[in-house]
């Protein structure tokens, strides 16, 4: 048995399909199918169409799924593409809600083609997995299908995947490398949040979305290129990659979400999009190691300590376009000597904190520090009178 074990898992390595399990004997038990196959392996399915089933849990059927399957399965499971039952084929087509929930004893997992779901933490938990083969056929994965497998290396999602559920692939420690789908438009909630050694990501086709907390935590990860087809990022979608770098945006962007950075503490330069609006609260907050940022003309917001704790930008020059600036933008960004603004007339704010007191100077194009000292919630700054361009 152990050494059909090693021949198995080098054969999911290698991207050869192993030899099917046969089939030995069925019976039925709660009206789920029960197949036993001649390497022991029992499971249980159940009859969702005419010729298709699915793998399930055993007979509580995923009703107690925090309480382990009666069946642990050791080392490596193929799974069967195909399970006869009364003089019947059926193929195998699902993988259901909790089927191989927390199997902390499965090293390695390979699914055959024709299954085209994995449902809600259908493989969550397992422990010890190191190697998953998805089929070319997976058209939809649950959530947190994936989640926690602490370690799984690689993953290869296939073409044709166009469902992904939130935090799919949560807390997958030793996750290395990924290769995302040119069928898949977005990538959801918390997809890979957790996964700390995540350093390398294929994105194919035209991905539109990268939903919040996607990448948070992955810290890790060194630098994306983010594809110029997204044209939407979620709120704290790279909270906490301490490791990040260089992190290349699509022109299109029209929004930073709150927290999209947050704690990127090795982020040393990013160019914002030329079609930036708005950059939303503290989605650069702790970037301790962040240059001067150019903000784009055309930008229109700046929300509440949105540069917090940038510590090693000098200087900032807001563009003619921008209409607010929220509370503590700029708060504790001990290298800043000076901030430029362009408006005759102050812009909107919500209080005395919007913009750092001495020894940071506000310069102001020259004739208008009347305007500026006599407008509420303007008048305890270091004003200076520039001819600023």
């Amino acid at each position: 048995m152990r050494l059909s074990f090693i021949i198995i898992t080098l054969l999911l390595l290698v991207g050869c399909t192993p030899s099917q399990p046969l089939q030995t004997s069925v019976n039925v038990s709660d009206s789920l199918i029960v197949a036993t196959f001649n390497d022991t392996t029992t499971l249980y399915f159940r009859i969702i169409a005419d010729n298709e089933v699915e793998l399930t849990w055993d007979a509580t059927d995923g009703k107690n799924y925090n309480t382990p399957s009666r069946y642990q399965h050791l080392g490596s499971l193929v799974l069967p593409s195909q399970v006869e039952y009364d003089n019947k084929l059926y193929t195998v087509t699902s993988i259901a809600d909790n089927a191989l929930f927390q199997q902390r004893s499965l090293t390695d997992l390979y699914i055959p083609d024709g299954v085209r779901t994995i449902g809600n933490r259908a493989i969550s938990g397992c422990d010890r997995l190191r190697s998953l083969r998805l089929p070319k056929t997976l058209q939809s994965v649950g959530n947190e299908a994936i989640a926690r497998c602490k370690k799984l290396e690689n993953l290869v999602f296939p073409e044709g995947l166009s469902q992904m559920g939130e935090y799919a692939a949560y807390d997958c420690k030793s996750l290395r490398d990924v290769t995302i789908p040119a069928t898949l438009s977005a990538l959801p909630e918390g997809l890979f949040m957790g996964c700390y050694s995540l350093q390398e990501i294929d994105f194919n086709g035209d991905l539109q979305k990268i939903d919040r907390k996607a990448f948070a935590y992955c810290e890790l990860l060194k630098g994306i290129d983010i594809p110029r087809s997204v044209k939407e990022i979620g709120a704290a979608a790279f909270l906490n990659c301490s490791s990040l770098k260089r992190v290349e945006l699509p022109n299109t962007l029209e929004s930073i979400p709150e927290s999209c950075f947050h704690g990127c503490v090795a982020l040393e330069n990013i160019k914002l999009p030329s079609g930036l609006k708005r950059v939303m609260s503290e989605a650069f907050a702790h970037c301790e190691k962040i240059g001067n940022v150019e903000l784009p003309n055309g930008l229109k917001s700046i929300g509440g300590s949105a540069f917090h704790g940038c510590a090693n930008i000098t200087e900032m020059r807001l563009p003619l376009s921008v209409e607010y600036v929220g509370n503590n933008a700029f708060a504790h960004c001990a290298k800043l000597t000076d901030i430029y603004l362009l408006r005759i007339k102050p812009i909107e704010i919500d209080n005395e904190t919007a913009f750092p007191f001495e020894p940071c100077r506000i310069n102001i194009p020259k004739g208008s520090v009347d305007s500026y000292q006599f407008t509420p919630k303007w008048k305890k700054y270091n004003y200076r009178e520039v001819r600023v361009n």
